[in-house]
């Protein structure tokens, strides 16, 4: 089923003319796979991406972090790929994965207060899987994909995991679309999990490197957990320690089978094709890998949070504040609104939220700005101060922060936060705040539009969320169209009269120091993501 479809109407209004119009094709193979492409010859070279609808949320219990894990075996090769003799690879993967289960099973009966310890036994263990892996080892070639993109000017090749979904792109000349349409279904039809142990303990590293040894990320991840008692959103993306180390090549395997199927997948070709070409070579590649059932996406609801939250930690870092409130998902009637908040409250440079660039306007002009950091009576108690709301497949969060200068309390840092969310409802946006916002929207919008990865990330974004890549269009007139009573209503119901989590970062470091460089917003709860795989 093929849909051509007119060029974007970027405004309700005439295009100006430094706005590009955009022409997509929309193509639907029979096993369910999407692909939506744009003709831009105007550069000899082709955007790919890919994007699997699953991610962290899909996450079962006791697999947390498994999306993220699959992610990075993606990368490990196939039956024809990463591997100089697949026949005798085969039985070396089959011992290894024996002897890991034999390794798991007597950590966890040597971790009962019940079992006598043999370390011998552990031992005796340890040692067979070095030697099987020193035997797998000398079969495998190492980053094979990533030597073959390279090798014919492959650019920007990497993988990312969110949430709600995972992407897999690189851009390539025109003249190796065919190459890639090879690689990437050979990829999907015929993966091997090789190295699979080793590749584990990457992502447990990856973990230690950017949360458990970095106290803004520890703070951020326990504000999570704070404000979602039930929803997986509160699971970082990456996975708890016990269950990165905990999971089997079997599992993740299984993982894959199911959802990693062509009627869970979107293709976006964004640059010098020509749709028709596309289709054909999509349909001769992709076409004949069979759909798979897909299972009822079982994600616990969140009930409504009644009360306060709070949350104190003392790590070796710059003091911060982080206010959240819970809210809603994109697609809801009211996340516009809370979107052009944001904005109003952090000002441009900032992180305002949605997917239209930063914040609300000039520097400084964010009402967070001009009342904590540089308040035209004095001296700010802030050394930045930000707001942003984002949400996802599921309710986000809304949340504000600020970084104090030194020696200035948390206390009044909370207190001033709570006041200017406060007074956005009394006092709502003005026309030209409101044009400020609407300004940034359209230079980030115009920005979006520059390169064919830009978008390809776009279209590919809206197609999976809403269904409907024109999604990308309608959520930028709802942004636009926010009126000032709109943001005063969205203030007050989820902001003023919602219940907040709190959290303090009692820091040992002044905020000047490497590790007090902050200021960015707390997602707490907000959909997250961890990204690239070297």
């Amino acid at each position: 089923m093929t849909i051509p479809l007119l060029a974007l109407a970027l405004l309700a209004g005439p295009s100006t003319p430094d706005e590009p119009k955009i022409d997509v094709v929309k193509h639907t193979l029979k096993n369910g796979l999407r692909l939506l492409v744009v003709e831009r010859p105007d550069s000899p070279t082709v955007a790919t991406q890919l994007r699997f609808l699953v991610g962290g949320v899909d996450d079962p219990k006791g697999q947390t972090g498994i999306a993220h894990l699959l992610e990075h075996m993606m990368f490990k090769g196939t039956e024809t790929m990463g591997i100089a003799d697949r026949e005798k690879e085969k039985p070396l993967l089959d011992r290894l994965d024996e002897l890991w289960t034999a390794l798991d099973a007597e950590v966890e009966r040597q971790r009962s207060p019940f079992a006598e310890a043999n370390p011998a036994v552990l031992e005796g263990i340890k040692d067979e899987i070095e030697k099987a892996t020193a035997e797998h080892r000398k079969l495998v070639v190492k980053d094979e994909l990533w030597q073959a993109y390279q090798r014919v000017g492959g650019q920007r090749l990497n993988a990312s995991t969110n949430q709600d979904s995972t992407q897999y792109y690189v851009d390539l000349p025109k003249n190796q679309l065919e190459m890639w349409a090879y690689f990437e279904s050979d990829r999907l039809a015929n993966p091997v999990f090789r190295e699979y142990y080793s590749e584990r303990d990457v992502v447990h590293e990856e973990r230690r490197l950017r949360t458990d040894t970095q106290p803004q990320s520890k703070f951020r991840e326990t504000m999570e957990t704070l404000i979602r008692a039930a929803h997986p959103y509160r699971n970082p993306v990456v996975g708890w320690p016990s269950d990165i180390d905990g999971m089997s090549r079997a599992e993740v395997l299984e993982y894959f089978k199911t959802f990693y199927a062509p009627n869970n997948c979107i293709i976006a070709l964004v640059g010098d094709v020509k749709a028709a070409d596309a289709i054909a070579l999509v349909e001769k590649y992709f076409g004949s890998i069979p759909s798979k059932p897909q299972p009822r996406r079982r994600i616990t609801e969140e009930p409504p949070m009644e009360g306060e939250r709070r949350l104190k930690m003392k790590l070796d870092a710059a003091p911060q504040v982080a206010i959240s409130w819970p809210t809603v998902a994109e697609g809801h009637p009211d996340a516009p609104a809370l979107s052009v908040a944001s904005r109003v409250l952090t000002g441009s440079g900032g992180f305002g939220g949605g997917r239209f660039g930063g914040g609300g306007g000039g520097g400084g002009t964010g009402r967070l700005f001009k009342r904590l950091v540089a308040p035209p009576e004095g001296r700010g108690i802030a050394i930045n101060a930000a707001a942003m709301h984002r949400g996802g497949r599921y309710p986000g969060v809304f949340a504000a922060t600020a970084t104090p200068v030194p020696g200035q309390g948390l206390e009044e840092i909370e207190t001033a936060l709570l006041a200017e969310v406060e007074r956005l409802a009394k006092e709502p946006p003005t026309e030209e705040e409101l044009a400020r916002v609407r300004n940034a929207i359209d230079a980030g919008w115009v920005r979006s539009l520059e390169s064919n990865p830009g978008i390809a990330g776009a279209i590919l974004e809206a197609e999976a969320l809403a269904g409907d890549w024109k999604w990308w269009r309608r959520e930028r007139e709802l942004v636009k169209a926010v009126t000032a009573e709109d943001v005063k209503r969205v203030v007050e119901t989820y902001l003023v009269k919602g219940s907040p989590c709190i959290g303090w970062l009692e820091g040992t470091r002044s905020p000047g120091s490497p590790r007090g460089r902050g200021g960015r917003p707390t997602e707490a709860g907000a959909p997250g993501g961890t990204g690239g795989v070297r």
